[in-house]
């Protein structure tokens, strides 16, 4: 069976949101598990949205390297997708990947930030992206419940996006989706306790990996989405399987997949 624990679950893909990071010479702090530095900085001067949103987290240190290139590539898979005026981050940790979004899409309205708990750095992660992106703050609003519990208090038709949602959290971001009908941008995390549904013999041949990550595709395509699978680099992050799936309505966007 397949070690998810550390294996890498989809294949390698380029850096997206910092082109320049694919330079082998920045591979170092593509991985780096300490806060991005100005050597990385240095390599990644510009004047796009995403370099001075990268400069504001770097002057409040507010989150560990891999945590922020992690962020703006899940933002870059999931803009196109999660064009609503309503979009709900999943066991959000600190929120940056959906504070991002919300920055770039100016078509969003309403952020929702949800999780268990609001974590000591998420002051510095908004201020630094309310910093750049003013407009950000009026549309975020946390909720502080277990999942369980925020579930039913969802809106109808928020696009759902879900990273690192560990073990059957991603299979409750999917119940979300299909509920409430809005598209959903996933990366799920943590596969013990998943793939209970899925045929035994997809389990035994392919591993809990990838027959749970079949299962949920099965069960979006059967609510009526359309599936594909992306992947995020593998030096961010060896769980890297981006899910994403939209409704016909999100499919009207050229770019949504």
């Amino acid at each position: 069976m397949h070690d998810h624990r550390a294996a890498p679950v989809a294949p390698d893909a380029p850096f997206r949101a910092f082109r320049r990071l694919n330079d082998p010479a920045l591979s170092e702090h593509t991985s780096s598990r300490g806060r991005v530095d100005r050597r990385a900085l240095a390599a990644l001067q510009g004047d796009r949205l995403e370099d001075k949103l990268l400069r504001a987290l770097v002057e409040r240190r507010a989150l560990p390297a891999k945590e922020v290139w992690e962020s703006f590539e899940v933002a870059a898979r999931a803009r196109s997708a999660l064009r609503r005026t309503t979009v709900v981050d999943l066991c959000c940790g600190h929120g940056l990947a959906g504070l991002l979004l919300a920055a770039f899409e100016r078509t969003i309205e309403q952020l929702w930030l949800v999780d268990e708990r609001r974590p000591g750095n998420h002051d510095r992660v908004i201020a630094a992206v309310a910093e750049v992106a003013p407009w950000v703050t009026a549309k975020a609003r946390w909720l502080e419940a277990p999942l369980k519990r925020a579930l039913p208090l969802l809106p109808i038709g928020a696009g759902i996006l879900a990273v690192h949602a560990c073990g059957v959290r991603s299979d409750r971001a999917v119940d979300a989706a299909i509920s409430g009908g809005g598209p959903l941008v996933m990366v799920p995390c943590c596969y013990e306790g998943t793939a209970r549904s899925a045929p035994v013999a997809l389990r035994e041949s392919l591993g809990v990996v990838d027959a749970a990550d079949i299962d949920r595709t099965y069960r979006l395509e059967s609510a009526g989405f359309s599936v594909r699978w992306s992947s995020l680099p593998r030096a961010v992050t060896p769980m890297n399987r981006v899910i994403l799936a939209v409704t016909p309505a999100t499919l009207e966007t050229p770019d949504a997949l």
